[in-house]
């Protein structure tokens, strides 16, 4: 009998982020992830930060991407850079695929969650306090298994 999707995963070897994935990952992108639901790949934009070599999401309670990563935690996670200016840069783009296993964490002290927000806004402003630090959230912490990237602004 085989296990299920999640314990076979989760005996992989964790892949660290290389130095180029991490310049990427520390520029002001939203961030795609993808988590799996019965109907197949769902994608969410998201804000992210990385944190103890994982890359972390907020995510409210109860909501799609908490069921479908309690359900089965194989994820995607994607950030491009594709705000360059192609008519003098020719098709210059880079960016970075992680896949992984993703766990649900409770944050009562908010400290991930400012972590996140203060990456996009800062100050935090009122609504943005109310919404992704006052509220009930929890985190999704990804453990990268493969980390793949590509820079096509150096032609590769």
């Amino acid at each position: 009998m085989q296990g299920s999707p999640v314990t076979e995963y989760s005996r992989r070897v964790a892949a660290e982020l290389t130095s180029e994935a991490l310049e990427i990952l520390s520029g002001r992108h939203v961030g795609v992830l993808s988590t799996l639901s019965r109907g197949g790949p769902t994608l969410a934009c998201v804000w992210y930060s990385i944190h103890e070599g994982d890359i972390v999401i907020s995510t409210p309670s109860g909501r799609r991407k908490d069921r479908n990563v309690q359900a089965d935690a194989r994820v995607a996670f994607l950030v491009d850079e594709r705000g360059l200016d192609h008519t003098t840069t020719g098709l210059g783009y880079r960016g970075v695929e992680i896949r992984g296993i993703a766990a649900m964490h409770p944050d009562p002290q908010a400290a991930v969650r400012r972590l996140i927000v203060a990456r996009y806004l800062d100050p935090i402003t009122p609504e943005y306090q109310s919404r992704m630090i006052d509220s009930e959230r929890a985190i999704i912490r990804i453990t990268p298994d493969r980390v793949r990237t590509w820079d096509y602004t150096r032609g590769r």
